[in-house]
C-alpha cells in the first residue's frame, strides 16, 4: 500500500513558520517563541535536475536543520543531505558577497539533520545514519543524520514537545489503523479527518483546507499507486520474455514462478529481488 501522502502532509503542515518553530524546538530542546526566527530556504527542485528535500530553514541564525518525512528509510541520506547543505550554504555564504576570500572566518549556522520515520517496516527507536558508513571508514567529511521513529508508541517524549508533531502523527497512525482494517484508502483518510477534528487534533487545518487536502492526498496516492502498476507490469513483461527466452537467459521455470507468485502476494519489486538474489547465491554454494 502506498504511502506517499505522508510525504505530502508532513511538507504542508509544516511549512507554516509557528509550526516548523514548535517542531524545530522539540528537536533541537529549546524553547524559542518568535515564529520569525525561523528562515524557511526548503529547496524548490532547481538544485542537481530536481532535487529537492521536504524540509529545511535556518533558525536564529545559528541552526540549518533539515527534516525529512520518510515512510521507507533510504540509507542514502546522509550524502543526500550533504547535497542540500552544500547548496544551503552555498547561498548563504553569497550573500556574504566576496568575505569567502578574505582571511577572516565567516561564522556559518550549524548544520543540524533529521529524518521523521512512519512507515510500516520495523525500526529502532533512533539510530544514526553516517556518511562515513558508505566510504568505509572515517573520512575527514562526515555528516550525521539522526533517524528517529515516529510510528505509534516510539520516541513519545520527542512527539509530546510538540503540539503539531503530536497532530501530524496522530492523523498519519489513524489512516494507517484504518487501513490496516481494511478501508479502502478515500474512507480511511475521511474517517481520520473526522476523528481529528473532533478530538481537536489540527481541527483549523483540516477544516480550513479539507476538500483541497482530500484531492491532493488522493492524487498523490492514486499516482503512486499507478506508478507501481506500472512497475510490476513491466516486471511481469520482463518475466514473460524470461520464459520466451528460456535458456538463452539462464532462468529457471521455477524461480520465474515464484517471482510471479511473490508479485502476486503484493511483495516489492526490491524484496522480491534480494530473495532471489540471495537464492541464487545459496545455490551456487550449494
Amino acid at each position: 500500500m502506498s504511502e506517499i501522502y505522508r510525504d505530502g502532509l508532513f511538507r504542508d503542515y509544516f511549512k507554516d513558520k509557528v509550526r516548523l518553530l514548535s517542531l524545530c524546538n522539540a528537536l533541537l530542546g529549546l524553547d524559542g517563541k518568535d515564529p520569525d526566527e525561523i528562515e524557511i530556504n526548503t529547496l524548490d527542485g532547481i538544485f542537481f535536475e530536481k532535487l529537492q528535500n521536504d524540509i529545511s530553514c535556518i533558525y536564529r541564525g545559528r541552526f540549518i536543520i533539515l527534516i525529512e518525512q520518510q515512510s521507507t528509510v533510504n540509507e542514502n541520506m546522509p550524502i543526500r543531505c550533504l547535497f542540500y547543505i552544500a547548496e544551503i550554504l552555498k547561498k548563504y555564504v553569497e550573500a556574504e558577497k566576496n568575505k569567502i576570500y578574505q582571511k577572516k572566518l565567516i561564522k556559518l549556522p550549524r548544520p543540524e539533520i533529521f529524518v521523521l520515520y512512519n512507515g510500516k517496516q520495523q525500526e529502532v527507536e533512533y539510530r544514526e545514519l553516517k556518511l562515513s558508513d558508505a566510504f568505509g571508514a572515517a573520512s575527514s567529511v562526515e555528516v550525521i543524520v539522526k533517524l528517529y521513529n515516529i510510528n505509534a508508541g516510539m520516541n513519545e517524549n520527542l512527539i509530546k514537545r510538540s503540539e503539531f508533531l503530536r497532530n501530524y502523527c496522530t492523523f498519519v497512525n489513524r489512516v494507517m489503523k484504518n487501513l490496516a482494517a481494511g478501508m479502502k484508502f478515500e474512507n480511511a483518510i475521511a474517517e481520520a479527518f473526522e476523528y481529528c477534528q473532533k478530538n481537536n487534533f489540527m481541527a483549523d487545518y483540516l477544516e480550513n483546507r479539507r476538500w483541497e487536502l482530500i484531492s491532493m492526498l488522493g492524487f498523490e496516492y492514486n499516482a503512486e499507486e499507478e506508478k507501481q502498476a506500472l512497475i510490476e507490469q513491466g516486471i511481469e513483461q520482463g518475466i514473460e520474455l524470461g520464459i520466451e527466452q528460456g535458456i538463452e537467459l539462464g532462468i529457471e521455470q521455477k524461480t520465474i514462478k515464484l517471482a510471479k507468485k511473490m508479485l502476486a502476494n503484493k511483495m516489492s519489486i526490491d524484496d522480491i529481488a534480494e530473495f532471489l538474489e540471495c537464492r541464487g547465491r545459496k545455490a551456487s554454494i550449494d
